[in-house]
């Protein structure tokens, strides 16, 4: 028993730590939020390549290349897909005021 508590406690704190916890969005309502493919096609439209995209923070993160070629995790508006962070290699490069 004390390992299975163990190991649900070590699951609970490698699933937090998961988050990379940079930037949160403001709580907003699931059915408001675009898709991850309405995303995509609205990032590939101004030139970005996208790699990857998901959910944290409340905000959609994609990892890709901006239009001027810098590889970068962005964070974005779940429902406008507004930029609102952009990291390259853990310094913050652009930040929405």
């Amino acid at each position: 028993m004390k390992h299975v508590l163990f190991v649900a406690g070590l699951w609970a704190m490698i699933s937090t730590a998961s988050a990379t916890g940079i930037y949160q969005c403001e709580p907003t309502d699931a059915s408001t939020w675009m898709t991850s493919d309405q995303l995509k096609a609205k990032l590939v439209a101004d030139g970005w390549k996208v790699n990857r995209i998901k959910k944290d923070g409340g905000c959609w993160e994609v990892y890709g290349t901006t239009p001027e070629g810098k590889r970068v995790e962005g964070y974005f508006h779940p429902v406008s897909g507004k930029v609102l962070l952009l990291n390259q290699r853990g310094k913050i490069i652009f930040k929405a005021e």
